[in-house]
């Protein structure tokens, strides 16, 4: 009788409408994984933290990842991927750079979204928010950036509307909007559609 009951009990588990599948692994490292060869000064890879986060991808199945960032982003970025998962915003996956050896490029290439990536501002010998780690890309090839008829990443294209895609009204550009980050789709120099970055005071 008793096996009964628990078979009952662990079939009922599995039937129920509303139970949460385990999600696919796309990330699973350490914090030494995460930030991998990129020779960083102690003082910033001493700030640095890696966010486990969860999203449903384009394959309409839940997934888990990792956003490495700095520590004063790390509650944003958190809070983030809970409203992400939670409205069902498609994510391709979430991986920290040192997964394609530093190549934010090749990451993007991919479609990735990341945070903390050892690299200038596209087309300039400036520091990136992202060296910070205080700045992430979000579905880059949805979202490209622009910049003197330039794509990034090359294949991207933006349809408004579409699965995965930013605008003005997306629930996520208003969420970071609210926590103060800066988004880069209708800046002058580059309308950088994926990019979101947080000014510290």
């Amino acid at each position: 009788m008793r096996n009964i009951l628990f078979a009952l009990v662990v079939f009922a588990g599995i039937c129920r409408p509303n139970a949460v599948p385990e999600p696919i692994v796309d990330a699973r490292m350490d914090l030494d994984e995460a930030v991998g060869n990129a020779d960083l000064p102690d003082s910033i890879r001493a700030r640095l933290r890696l966010v486990d986060v969860r999203y449903w991808s384009f394959d309409g199945k839940l997934h888990s990842g990792q956003v490495l960032c700095e520590q004063r982003a790390e509650k944003d970025l958190t809070d983030l991927f809970v409203l992400i998962e939670r409205i069902r915003f498609p994510i391709r996956s979430a991986i920290p750079v040192s997964r394609w050896n530093g190549s934010d490029s090749a990451s993007m290439a991919q479609d990735n979204s990341s945070g903390f990536a050892w690299r200038t501002m596209w087309g300039s010998s400036t520091t990136s928010w992202h060296m910070r780690g205080l700045a992430i890309d979000l579905n880059p090839r949805e979202n490209p950036a622009f910049h003197r008829g330039m794509l990034s990443p090359p294949d991207g294209k933006r349809l408004a509307g579409s699965p995965g895609t930013l605008s003005d009204t997306s629930q996520v550009v208003k969420f970071l909007n609210s926590r103060g980050w800066k988004w880069g789709a209708h800046w002058r120099r580059v309308q950088d559609w994926q990019h979101f970055e947080k000014p510290l005071p």
